[in-house]
């Protein structure tokens, strides 16, 4: 893999010499894969390309575990929000929440699907965030390329998901819905929401020990949000 900061000046080149090769887009890089399999990505956004190499890192872990474990089934699927109907209204303004820190990357490591080493790189710098979570959630992910013959554009490529790689990530984000759900079930009434990585509750000392107790007793650390 080459990276490089100006995918358009390559992508003229590619067209120019009349090139075969395929390229897709996203929001933060673009990818060009050549006929023998080399891939060029260049970053759209500088902090993300400090990250790129959180990518091969994921995808290296995850292969390394299937060899040891074989595939996973994902946990039961949950709604990644989710509210308490019932809440006393009244309450609203004593709701108080508590986040998971770096939630989707620390159960990924904690279930063993990446290695302590991509973890602590991972989180060394604060810009890595959309980076850590792109790099679970692209897992299997289907893509679509543009396809060029001697440098003109010809047609879409369309590559399937591979199901069996993105159960990886919906195992991280269900199990995550499921602590969150089962802090809920303790907290009864007194719970208000959950929201991705992050339960809503009317605050009291007790409640606060409560849900501190059970995401450190699963190895997750916190810290306290406001209702927005």
């Amino acid at each position: 893999m080459i990276v490089k900061k100006d995918h358009k000046r390559y992508l003229d080149f590619l067209i120019e010499l009349k090139k075969d090769f395929k390229i897709r887009e996203s929001v933060n890089y673009a990818e060009i894969v050549s006929p023998n399999g080399k891939k060029v990505i260049s970053s759209k956004n500088k902090s993300f390309s400090k990250g790129l190499f959180l990518f091969a890192m994921v995808k290296r872990n995850i292969k390394a575990f299937i060899s040891l474990n074989g595939y996973v089934e994902p946990s039961d699927e949950l709604p990644v929000n989710y509210k308490n109907e019932s809440f006393d209204e009244k309450k609203i303004d004593s709701v108080i929440g508590i986040d998971i820190d770096n939630a989707y990357w620390s159960v990924a490591y904690l279930k063993g699907y990446i290695e302590e080493n991509t973890y602590k790189k991972g989180l060394e710098d604060r810009e890595f965030k959309p980076i850590r979570l792109s790099a679970l959630s692209s897992l299997g992910k289907g893509k679509n390329y543009k396809v060029y013959k001697s440098g003109v554009y010809t047609n879409d490529e369309i590559v399937n998901a591979d199901k069996e790689m993105e159960n990886f990530y919906l195992d991280i984000r269900y199990s995550t819905y499921s602590v969150l759900l089962e802090i809920s079930n303790e907290l009864k009434d007194d719970f208000y929401c959950w929201k991705t990585d992050a339960i809503f509750f009317f605050d009291t000392i007790e409640n606060r020990k409560l849900v501190r107790k059970r995401l450190l007793d699963y190895g997750l650390e916190s810290k306290i949000e406001l209702l927005k």
